[in-house]
């Protein structure tokens, strides 16, 4: 643990919290008492200090507990340390170690950062109105209460709220009673909780209903959005929850230790989802649908974010990481988890399809810089915590490396080796080492031996695979971009298709026996974090023939696609390679192939950037490579229609619409026209047909804005969102950048990434976004400087450069900004990343414009 981090559990242990709070939501400030009981520990000092950020405490008092009886202890002062966030008791004398009451009172004030306690705002029936919520994770609770505001500091709550007679409230634990004052408020008082991190207690208030069901074991689920959202669009969450919340009681073998658990879609919320024990809230993205209109993929995101956080109740509620280095613990596991859920829960999704399609390729895409973060990575700053929510390391590569290990040593063995963890930690703490002895234990093999090096190394590597007649040759090197110096080597799973006389590769080279004649795949379902570069042309052969034919497993098929694709990127294979098995495989029949075929397509359009010629030849190249399909498809969902029916269907509309098929284009065209307003146009293809309209001149986009400002419908919203940033006119994007992002633009905070991030990969709308970025760069910083979400300025912007002058002008703005803690990290990987990226377009331009030649 780095000496820069002030670790307050270590002077003081709580064990409860009596806490008793009265927001304001009108002026926007709040008041409250706490009472802290706890044992003072170490050696005798004259001061206890508490978390605190931004409270005002108007009154303390301090009582120690012995044998002889308790004292009353004078409080000689109360320090405030605003750079530390904390609160310091002084006594006049000594404080012995041992058991201790602190009671402050103090008063807060509810802020528009989406942390701490924050308002959430909604129109219903014309009137604007607020629900209160709070977002305590990763160090927000001492935004509200005096605390030890960290994750090894576990105590139960006890928690009453006063709050507006006509409002609900809700928190972690049932409501115990309920009485009415004179002030037309009452007072709500809920059941204990049990032991618990602090970064977990969390409650809403305001003018919500609900829908309930009963799961097999007397859990209560419940799923509520404020009044503004029709109650059937809380159905399908609930339902999810409840399937859920039994496959995880059934697969962890261990009970879920609440009698409720409450889900909550919030107007404003900063993270997709957050998994506070019983209470979790979420965007309402993540948790509404539309029953009427379906949207497939909608309702798979949804499934997808609350197995997630269902997931957590065990993992990181039940069992919580000791320090936020380890907090791969919690969001790595809920990252495989969410996947093992669903593909028990629906099969018909073929959800390993989906998570090599997605997890695989974020991961991989991100690992291959030299400062990217480890898995696990030491905090030496409080607001470092924030950076390590990194979505593709913490949650993908760690969920990504759980699945290696699981596939390593079968599931049976996982599932013991987890049922045995939570017997053993429950309502405690735990590193990373507690949960490879669970896996030993379970699996009687090394597992930290083999587990350490991937979580605490960074980047991944390069397994290089040579076919002779009698044997395969095995060699092993990082596969890094911005560096040639890293001798990092790792204990290799092989997990090939065929048996071999060794599973694992730990040196830096080797060689297995080669028995059979046909070629051998390794890493044959993506689960391995590695790329594999086959370096003889019989295997190259192999793979792409086998591909074509779907002789490979879908899995491997995107594995083998991605592989190549950072080939490319790092100049150890032409992108060709990868575009000539996309060319043979039109028949293709999985939307999860089709998806990274389309990222190599889109990769191909990207290197090539401002090259109108070859840009016209990709269209024509798309429509070919998928015209059979959209005539086999048509538009139209089937009552018979398999879920990969449907997203393939979507996905080749998308193909054949942006490539500027005639008949495509006039059929979105048809179906918008045809609509009243958005919410009509089918769920699906919503986005994509408002997209067309905007492109070719036919919508009114003044009619677009006003609508998503005025929908409830979150759906609605994104595809508006998603169709207009698409716009093709240079005038009208800078138009709809004024309207939505400017200083009194329309778009919620939570939002304003999503924007940007749609406007910076549209190249005829880049310009104007960049220019409100940098204008508008102070105010960004104060909106969001404190959050987790404020570094995706650097990662959008950085994602599309690729060209020198472009380099230099994210350069000259972001390198003065290096210093800041919260964007280290990343404007680091940006520079790295937007070099290879320039090289790649240097090397592979050419070649590519000479491949679709053949398209003019």
């Amino acid at each position: 643990m780095s000496k820069s981090v002030r670790r307050l559990y270590e002077q003081f242990h709580p064990s409860s919290y009596q806490l008793f709070l009265t927001p304001n939501s009108k002026d926007l400030t709040f008041s409250g008492t706490v009472t802290v009981t706890g044992k003072k520990v170490g050696r005798p000092s004259q001061r206890i200090t508490l978390h605190q950020k931004g409270l005002k405490i108007t009154a303390a008092t301090l009582q120690h507990h012995s044998k002889a009886g308790d004292t009353d202890i004078e409080i000689d002062r109360i320090n405030i340390q605003s750079k530390y966030d904390e609160v310091r008791l002084h006594a006049t004398d000594n404080l012995p170690a041992g058991d201790y009451t602190i009671t402050l009172e103090f008063t807060g004030t509810i802020t528009k950062p989406m942390h701490g306690l924050y308002p959430c705002y909604f129109k219903h029936d014309g009137v604007e109105k607020l629900l209160l919520a709070t977002q305590f994770e990763s160090h927000h609770a001492r935004e509200v209460f005096p605390c030890i505001d960290e994750p090894e500091a576990k105590a139960t709550f006890d928690l009453e709220l006063t709050v507006p007679s006509h409002e609900v409230a809700l928190s972690n634990m049932p409501q115990l009673s309920e009485a009415a004052n004179n002030d037309k408020t009452k007072t709500i008082r809920f059941e204990t909780t049990p032991i618990m991190s602090t970064y977990l207690l969390a409650f809403v208030i305001g003018e919500m209903h609900s829908v309930e069901a009963t799961c097999q074991d007397g859990t209560i689920i419940r799923t509520w959005s404020t009044v503004a959202q029709p109650k059937n669009s809380l159905m399908y969450a609930n339902t999810e929850g409840v399937a859920i919340l039994e496959f995880f009681i059934d697969y962890f073998k261990t009970e879920f230790p609440l009698k409720k658990c409450d889900q909550v879609a919030l107007p404003d919320f900063e993270a997709g989802a957050m998994e506070n024990w019983g209470l979790i809230t979420y965007r309402e993205i993540a948790l509404l649908t539309e029953p009427e209109n379906r949207s497939q993929s909608s309702e798979q995101y949804v499934s997808m974010v609350v197995a997630h956080e269902m997931s957590h109740q065990w993992f990181g509620d039940l069992v919580t990481m000791k320090w936020w280095d380890d907090l791969w613990l919690n969001e790595s596991f809920a990252s495989l988890m969410e996947h093992v859920a669903l593909d028990g829960l629906h099969p018909d999704w073929f959800q390993w399809e989906q998570y090599t399609a997605s997890d695989v390729i974020s991961c991989s895409n991100r690992d291959m810089y030299a400062d990217v973060q480890a898995v696990q990575v030491a905090v030496n700053h409080p607001e470092e915590i924030h950076t390590l929510f990194d979505p593709a390391i913490v949650y993908a590569k760690g969920g990504r490396l759980l699945k290696m290990m699981r596939e390593y040593i079968g599931d049976d063995a996982f599932r013991e080796a987890l049922k045995n963890y939570f017997a053993k930690h429950a309502y405690k703490n735990t590193v990373g080492g507690d949960l490879w002895e669970a896996m030993a234990a379970a699996s009687k093999k090394d597992i930290s031996s083999f587990m350490e090096p991937w979580i605490h190394r960074s980047g991944m590597p390069l397994l290089s695979v040579t076919h002779k007649a009698g044997t395969i040759d095995l060699a092993q090197e990082r596969f890094v971009l911005d560096t040639d110096t890293d001798q990092t080597i790792w204990p290799i799973p092989l997990l090939a298709d065929q048996t071999l006389d060794n599973e694992i590769l730990a040196t830096k080279t080797g060689s297995v026996t080669r028995s059979g004649k046909q070629p051998v795949v390794f890493n044959k379902n993506g689960s391995g974090h590695m790329v594999v570069h086959y370096t003889d042309q019989e295997a190259q052969r192999y793979l792409a023939d086998s591909f074509a034919k779907q002789i490979l497993a879908a899995e491997s098929r995107i594995n083998v696609l991605n592989d190549m694709l950072l080939l490319s990127r790092r100049g150890d294979a032409p992108i060709t390679d990868a575009l000539n098995i996309i060319t043979a495989s039109s028949t293709e029949p999985r939307e999860a192939v089709w998806s990274i075929m389309a990222r190599v397509i889109a990769t191909g359009i990207h290197l090539t950037e401002g090259d109108k010629v070859t840009h016209k030849a990709i269209k024509t190249y798309r429509r070919t490579l998928a015209r059979e399909w959209y005539e086999k498809l048509g538009w139209n969902d089937g009552e018979n229609d398999s879920p990969n029916d449907i997203s393939l269907r979507h996905l080749i509309l998308s193909v054949m619409v942006n490539s500027e098929d005639e008949a495509a284009i006039e059929e979105a065209l048809r179906r918008f026209k045809a609509a009243k307003n958005s919410a009509e146009l089918p769920a699906e293809q919503r986005a994509l047909i408002i997209g067309a309209a905007v492109k070719n001149g036919v919508a009114d986009i003044d009619a677009l804005m006003d609508e998503y400002q005025t929908t409830p419908n979150p759906e609605v919203q994104l595809s508006i969102c998603l169709g207009i940033t698409s716009v093709k006119d240079e005038k009208a994007g800078q138009y709809i950048i004024d309207k939505a992002l400017g200083k009194d633009g329309f778009v919620r905070p939570q939002d304003i990434f999503r924007w940007f991030a749609y406007l910076m990969r549209n190249y005829e709308t880049r310009e104007a976004a960049w220019k409100w970025l940098v204008d508008n760069w102070d105010r960004l910083e104060k909106m969001f400087g404190d959050s987790k979400s404020f570094e995706y300025f650097v990662v959008y912007s950085a994602a599309v450069v690729n060209t020198k002058d472009a380099q230099q002008r994210f350069l000259d703005f972001f390198n003065p900004k290096a210093d800041i803690i919260a964007l280290k990290r990343n404007i680091a990987i940006a520079r790295s990343e937007i070099q290879a990226r320039v090289e790649w377009r240097q090397r592979e331009e050419s070649r590519l414009t000479d491949f679709f030649a053949d398209y003019r």
